[in-house]
């Protein structure tokens, strides 16, 4: 790790306990995880394959051999986890805190093992109210809702997984607590005409924008929202002329659990158009062109998604299952043009993982096993895949975590 990152880590301490008065609460957490893996296939993934979305499809070589039915292991330590949180006085009445958390899984394929950021805000909170700005999960990624796997992938592409700059602000109202988020993109992105990058969204002048409702009642908790983004594309011609459109998308999600010492129950599910920057599938295509009047037309590709998890402890072991299904859905308007879209040759992915995890003071030992189904067929000109042919992939995982 770049010296400058250990020498910020090392002086944090001295900077807070400095302030005099003003005393500052330090609570460091974390762990250190190292996994085994075996997969029975080649996978779309990323991190040297500890992130696996889901199987390859057939690929035959010139003796009829399917080139992906080829197994596979490793072995990682990259998601191993510090966290700082620093509580303060009180400032404008509100009680006061930042956290910032970090692995090593680096921002992309080329830096693993590289520090990267997680989440980094600053929180205010009053009775009713909590203001907090800076890096931390999209709305779509409810906290209280990520699946309890042990895969890198946090249940995707059933489950979004996204990250990144934001304003948020809670309001709580009796047992109803509502949440609005302006959000920007940053190691999620969308796709384009000039690849993966947040640059369609910084163009549009516009945040990501979401509405939730959440409701808790003893051992439950549910809530649902929507969520509006508008993305602005613009490319060039052979004849050098600038086109350009803005595309707006639509999401929606809603979820119920249910939690007591014993059990953890979870269910969510999600429609959304251009789902692209969380892992999802789906994304944008290109339905129209007017070179005239500097216009080249966008459509959302959609897609729908299901996924719950079931787990019981027995004192030390706890045992449980994710089970999960997402379906593309196409296009309202025909496709003419490029497609910028994750699995548009895909009708549907499902998966299955069983766990298991046995803990002993500070160590956790853990065994999951991760069944995905993937099937790809032909789309159409509005992204309806059709005579679709299913591969699988089973991931085996072995894990050691020890809770800092």
């Amino acid at each position: 790790m770049n010296n400058k990152y250990w020498c910020l880590i090392l002086l944090l301490p001295l900077v807070t306990f400095s302030q005099g008065k003003e005393k500052i609460k330090l609570e460091f957490s974390g762990f250190v995880k190292a996994d085994y893996i075996f997969d029975s296939r080649q996978n779309v993934e990323a991190r040297e394959g500890f992130y696996i979305a889901y199987p390859k499809p057939i690929e035959l070589d010139a003796n009829g051999v399917d080139i992906n039915a080829h197994p596979s292991a490793n072995q990682y330590a990259m998601t191993t986890r510090l966290g700082v949180k620093a509580k303060g006085p009180q400032i404008l009445n509100a009680k006061t805190m930042a956290y910032i958390e970090s692995d090593f899984t680096g921002p992309s394929n080329s830096t693993n093992n590289a520090l990267r950021l997680r989440h980094a805000y600053i929180r205010l909170d009053w009775e009713s109210t909590s203001f907090l700005m800076g890096q931390y999960w999209h709305p779509l990624d409810v906290p209280e809702m990520l699946p309890l796997v042990l895969s890198l992938n946090t249940g995707a592409p059933m489950h979004a997984f996204s990250r990144g700059p934001q304003i948020r602000i809670s309001q709580k109202t009796g047992p109803i607590k509502w949440i609005a988020v302006a959000y920007s993109q940053r190691d999620y992105v969308s796709n384009g005409p000039e690849g993966r990058s947040s640059v369609y969204l910084r163009n549009s002048l516009i945040p990501d924008l979401s509405l939730q409702a959440h409701y808790s009642h003893k051992y439950f908790f549910t809530g649902a929202g929507i969520n509006y983004k508008q993305l602005h594309f613009r490319s060039y011609t052979l004849d050098n002329k600038l086109l350009s459109d803005k595309l707006s998308s639509l999401s929606a999600l809603a979820f119920i659990k249910y939690e007591n010492k014993k059990w953890d129950i979870r269910l969510q599910t999600i429609w959304g158009e251009n789902l692209y920057d969380h892992l999802m599938l789906g994304g944008v295509a290109v339905s129209g062109v007017d070179s005239i009047n500097s216009i080249i037309q966008y459509t959302n590709l959609s897609a729908f998604s299901a996924w719950g998890t079931v787990y019981y402890k027995f004192n030390r072991l706890k045992i449980g299952v994710f089970g999960g299904y997402i379906s593309t859905l196409g296009s309202k308007d025909m496709i003419s043009g490029p497609v910028y879209s994750r699995g548009f040759n895909m009708k549907y992915v499902y998966r299955i993982s069983p766990q298991w995890s046995y803990k002993i003071k500070n160590l956790i030992i853990a065994n999951e096993w991760e069944y995905t189904i993937a099937a790809y067929g032909t789309p159409n000109s509005y992204g309806i895949v059709s005579d679709a042919n299913s591969v699988s992939n089973l991931r085996f995982t072995f894990s050691l975590i020890y809770i800092i």
